[in-house]
């Protein structure tokens, strides 16, 4: 069917042979004057239309190639949504170029970036003042890029502004989309996590999927609460807004109020963030004196959603749909959707098959199990990654063809509506960030007084689930929680850091020696907070 701005959103096989750079070039075509993206630079906050937005594509591009950055190389961003806007450059420059984005977390612990940059070997790694001195310690063969020019230091060069009109220069634009265009860390199922690559192929099917279930149009003016370092910004929100033609306003660090006010201030009328951040911006709302009447929609995703809270929700926002979208970083995240007209009538369940792709549960054999047998969750589709970066070994246990395993458990009924049974890999979901216990339980016993730890999720009012830590000491040994927090926060991303503490004579196992976390995580709950 042909591309027109009254049928926005049946593109499937043209846009899957766009690369990126080639999607906003059609999309400054059909939509020049419309809001591409609105996002915090600094202090203030830039807005752009299409056409702008591929014009300092362009620009930027011409910048990161004068500066030396090639196809096939990467280029690290370590910057917080505050500077979203340079975030978004920087990706679409290096897009265009055919070089490799790699989202660096913001949050993460010395440990674990010196282990992400090793890894990926970035040319060069954007950043800001508050952070060079941080990423020159860590990333000392990598060129910074300072986006505030006077934190500059020797070496450094200032992230260079685009021009609107750009330098002019010709572009040898990246041309084939099965070439890799990023790399989204997971959150780690083992000590080290692993890095997800997606092509320009896979990012625009991620959009094209997940902007499809979410019901986006090109009339939306999308808000989303996701830091930059996630895979649900570029592949989640930048996506969807961009193949569908919808207009995002990507958030900065805000707080509740200040959510609220840019919901009215840019009329947003499709509201995207895991179910923590809907609680928080509801118990703002109930204080009065917000205008939302410009949402129709709102969109969770990221972690389970409480079906008190959609309930909430409902009675807050009468004029608003809600849906429900569930998938993961190597999945597009494409996976399921839960619409609005199936709320209420498959309530627990996280929804059918997103368009374009296919949901199974298997066994341990890799076999379709039939409705109501309980499995690990398949997900097939065009957003599937190419696999994990300089893993082969992980990439043939996980992916195969357009499949990827999850390593969550599930069912599926007889009307393919899917229902999360538990976490295969154990990871806790604290607030839409995805945590290992492994991970944690690593750092654990690396303190001397740990004789044996186990963590687990436990339930939180606002965050969903949080981080629990059962540990047995050495005999003999007397340390404290606070003393335990400090070793772990010296290690782990501040939201991986434990907030309950057991301490137990001995962890509860089977006879194969294996740690009854069912039974700990029953222990935690009985326990005074």
């Amino acid at each position: 069917m042909p591309c027109s701005e009254s049928n926005p959103c049946e593109r499937k096989d043209a846009d899957l042979r766009y690369t990126i750079p080639q999607l906003m070039k059609a999309r400054a075509q059909l939509f020049p004057t419309r809001l591409a993206l609105s996002a915090q630079s600094g202090a203030g906050r830039d807005r752009l239309t299409y056409r702008q937005l591929a014009q300092r594509m362009d620009a930027m591009a011409q910048e990161l190639a004068a500066l030396g950055l090639t196809r096939g190389e990467r280029i690290g961003v370590f910057l917080t949504n505050d500077h979203g806007r340079e975030c978004i450059l920087t990706a679409l420059g290096a897009f265009a170029l055919g070089a490799v984005v790699v989202p660096f977390n913001t949050r993460a612990s010395d440990d674990e970036l010196t282990h992400a940059i090793t890894l990926t070997s970035p040319r060069m790694i954007v950043t800001d003042s508050r952070s060079r001195t941080r990423m020159g310690q860590l990333a000392p063969s990598a060129r910074l890029l300072v986006v505030d020019a006077d934190g500059a230091g020797a070496g450094d060069a200032p992230w260079p502004e685009p021009e609107q009109q750009g330098s002019g220069a010709e572009l040898s634009y990246a041309d084939d989309p099965d070439t890799l265009a990023c790399l989204h860390f997971t959150s780690g199922t083992t000590a080290r996590s692993k890095a997800v690559m997606h092509s320009h192929r896979t990012m625009i099917a991620a959009g094209l999927c997940c902007g499809s279930a979410l019901g986006l149009t090109a009339d939306d003016l999308y808000q989303g609460a996701f830091p930059f370092f996630t895979s649900s910004a570029l592949n989640i929100a930048c996506m969807s807004c961009w193949v569908q033609g919808a207009g995002l306003i990507l958030e900065g660090h805000l707080d509740n109020e200040r959510r609220l006010r840019l919901i009215e201030t840019e009329a947003t009328s499709f509201y995207h963030g895991v179910p923590s951040v809907l609680n928080f911006m509801l118990q703002e709302y109930t204080k009065g004196g917000y205008d939302l009447r410009s949402l129709r929609r709102v969109a969770n995703g990221g972690a389970a959603m409480p079906i008190e809270l959609m309930r909430r929700i409902g009675e807050a926002w009468p004029w608003v749909d809600q849906v429900q979208i569930y998938g993961l970083t190597e999945s597009g995240p494409s996976g399921t959707v839960l619409g609005p007209a199936d709320l209420e009538r498959k309530a627990g369940s996280v929804g059918h098959a997103m368009p374009y792709t296919e949901i199974a549960v298997v066994n341990e054999r890799g076999e379709p199990l039939p409705p109501g047998e309980t499995g690990e969750i398949a997900i097939t589709g065009p957003a599937v990654a190419m696999g994990y970066y300089e893993n082969a070994e992980a990439t043939a246990m996980a992916f195969s063809g357009r499949r990827v395993l999850t390593g969550d458990v599930g069912r599926l009924d007889e009307d393919g509506f899917l229902f999360f049974g538990d976490r295969k890999k154990d990871v806790i979901n604290r607030g839409g960030l995805k945590i290992a216990s492994v991970a944690v339980e690593s750092v654990l016993y690396t303190h001397p007084a740990v004789r044996e730890a186990a963590v687990v999720a436990v339930p939180h009012p606002n965050l969903g689930e949080d981080v629990a830590a059962c540990v047995v000491l050495v005999p003999g040994q007397a340390v404290d929680k606070e003393v335990l927090a400090r070793h772990c926060a010296a290690q782990l991303a501040d939201y991986a850091v434990p907030r309950r503490w057991l301490f137990l004579e001995a962890l509860p196992k089977n006879p194969m020696g294996k740690v009854l976390k069912t039974e700990l995580r029953a222990k935690m709950a009985s326990e005074t907070v």
